[in-house]
C-alpha cells in the first residue's frame, strides 16, 4: 500500500494538479456551470408539464398551456450551445485577466456563423445538444484569439475621461473583429466542403464518435468516476478536472432522453449525468452512508460528534466535514471504499437498467443538492427511489468493517487519554 500510494503521489498527483489548473480545462468546466442554473430551470419546467396524470396532461394539451409551459425548455436546454459558445469563452477570457464580455460576444457571433442555414436562416439544429462540442471548441478558439489580440495592444484606447462601458465597449472593436473574421473564412471554406458548415464537420467527425464510444461504455464512465475518485483521495478536485472532459460528451445524452421524455417516448441512453444520481448519495464515495453508520453506531466521541455534523450536510451531497474531519484524504484505511464502492454500484445501476429492472433517468436536470429519494422521483419513479435506498444500504455494508476500524481506533484513544488523566 505504502509503494502505491508513494507511486500515485509521484507521478498521479503532479499531473492531476496541472490539468486541473489548465485555462482551457477550467473554461470548459465553468461554463458549462454557468448554463446550469438556466438548463435545471428549463428542465424544472419540462418535468411539470409532463407529470404521469393523465387528467392534467390531457388539461394541458386542450387549453393550450402545455405549449406555454414547454417556452422555458425550448429557450435553454434546447439552446444550450449557443450559451456554452458564450460562457467558456468568457470563462477562458477572465482565465488570462481579460474582458470576458468582449471575448463571450465575439464567441457568440462565431458561432452563428459557422452555424448552417436553411433556406437562408439559421439552423436551430445545432443550437443544442449537438452543436455542443462545436460550441465549446469555437468558444475556446475564439476566446484565445480574443486574449491573443488584446493581451498584444491591439484595441482602441480612449481617454481616461470616456466612461468605462463606452471605453470597454470601443476596446472589443478590434479584437471581435479579428475573431469574426477568422471564423468567416472558415465558414466560407467550409461551403466548399462535403459537409457544408462547421457544425456539421464537428458534430460528424469529433462529438458523433465520442458519443458511440462513451455513450453506451460503462466502462469509460466508470474509468472516469473511479479517476475523480483518486484524485479526491489526494485532496484534489476530481469532478471538476474529469467533468471538463466528461461533460460536453454526456450532456447531450442526457438531452436526448429530456427530448425523448418530454415527447412521451422511453430513454434510450443509460450513461448520462443523471446516472450518477442513481447510486452516489453524499458527495464523492456515495459518504452519505458513512455519516450515517458514524452517527448511530460509533463508540467513539470523535466519530459520533462528527456523524451528527456531517449527517446533515452529506444527505445534500456536502462531504467536506468526512472529507478533510476524519480525514479521509491521503487515509489509507479509506482508500478502498473511496476509490472502488461507487464504480461497483455503477455497474450494478447499469446492470438492472440494463435489463429494464429500473427506468433510465429523464434527463431532467436537477441541483447537484438534490438529496436522494427526491432526486429518485424527479429524474424516474418509484423504482428508482427504491433502487437508491438499496444503494444507500449497500455503501453502508461496504464502509461498516472499514468504519468500525477507525472508530475502534479513535476510540481507544480517547480512552487511552481519559486514563492517563
Amino acid at each position: 500500500m505504502n509503494g502505491l500510494m508513494n507511486f500515485l503521489e509521484e507521478k498521479l498527483v503532479p499531473l492531476a494538479a496541472k490539468l486541473g489548473s489548465n485555462r482551457y480545462l477550467k473554461a470548459i468546466s465553468g461554463g458549462f456551470v454557468a448554463v446550469l442554473s438556466a438548463t435545471i430551470v428549463g428542465s424544472m419546467f419540462v418535468l411539470i408539464s409532463n407529470l404521469p396524470i393523465k387528467a392534467y396532461t390531457d388539461w394541458l394539451a386542450s387549453s393550450g398551456f402545455g405549449s406555454i409551459l414547454a417556452l422555458p425548455g425550448q429557450v435553454t436546454t434546447d439552446l444550450i450551445a449557443l450559451y456554452a459558445a458564450f460562457f467558456i469563452a468568457y470563462t477562458l477570457a477572465k482565465e488570462f485577466q481579460v474582458d470576458g464580455t468582449g471575448a463571450g460576444l465575439s464567441s457568440l457571433v462565431s458561432f452563428m456563423l459557422v452555424t448552417g442555414r436553411v433556406d437562408g436562416a439559421i439552423s436551430v439544429e445545432y443550437l443544442g445538444a449537438k452543436g455542443l462540442f462545436g460550441a465549446m471548441l469555437i468558444a475556446l478558439i475564439a476566446g484565445r484569439i480574443y486574449v491573443y489580440v488584446v493581451q498584444h495592444g491591439w484595441t482602441i484606447k480612449l481617454p481616461d475621461s470616456v466612461p468605462p462601458n463606452v471605453a470597454n465597449s470601443f476596446s472589443a472593436l478590434i479584437p471581435t473583429f479579428i475573431v469574426v473574421i477568422v471564423f468567416l473564412i472558415v465558414a466560407g471554406l467550409m461551403t466548399l466542403t462535403s459537409y457544408g458548415n462547421l457544425q456539421v464537420a464537428i458534430f460528424t467527425v469529433i462529438q458523433q464518435q465520442l458519443m458511440r464510444f462513451m455513450g453506451n461504455n460503462i466502462f469509460a464512465y466508470v474509468f472516469f468516476n473511479l479517476m475523480a475518485n483518486l484524485l479526491w483521495f489526494f485532496g484534489l478536485h476530481g469532478g471538476n478536472i474529469t467533468g471538463s472532459i466528461t461533460s460536453p460528451i454526456y450532456t447531450p445524452l442526457g438531452l436526448e432522453n429530456l427530448a425523448l421524455y418530454q415527447a412521451g417516448q422511453e430513454p434510450i441512453n443509460i450513461i448520462s449525468p443523471q446516472l450518477t444520481n442513481c447510486f452516489t448519495f453524499g458527495g464523492v464515495g456515495s459518504m452519505f452512508s458513512l455519516a450515517i453508520l458514524m452517527t448511530f453506531l460509533s463508540k467513539s466521541e470523535q466519530f459520533k460528534t462528527l456523524g451528527k455534523l456531517s449527517l446533515p450536510t452529506t444527505f445534500f451531497f456536502i462531504n467536506e466535514p468526512l472529507i478533510f474531519g476524519i480525514p479521509v484524504v491521503l487515509n489509507p484505511l479509506f482508500f478502498i471504499p473511496l476509490i472502488f464502492l461507487t464504480p461497483i454500484m455503477a455497474f450494478m445501476t447499469y446492470g438492472v437498467m440494463s435489463i429494464g429492472l429500473i427506468p433510465i433517468p429523464n434527463g431532467v436536470q436537477i441541483p447537484w443538492t438534490t438529496p436522494p429519494i427526491i432526486s429518485g422521483f424527479l429524474i424516474g419513479d418509484g423504482r428508482l427511489v427504491i433502487w437508491q435506498i438499496l444503494m444507500i444500504l449497500f455503501a453502508m455494508a461496504a464502509y461498516f468493517p472499514f468504519f468500525k476500524v477507525a472508530d475502534k481506533r479513535a476510540y481507544e484513544e480517547e480512552q487511552g487519554k481519559v486514563g492517563a488523566n
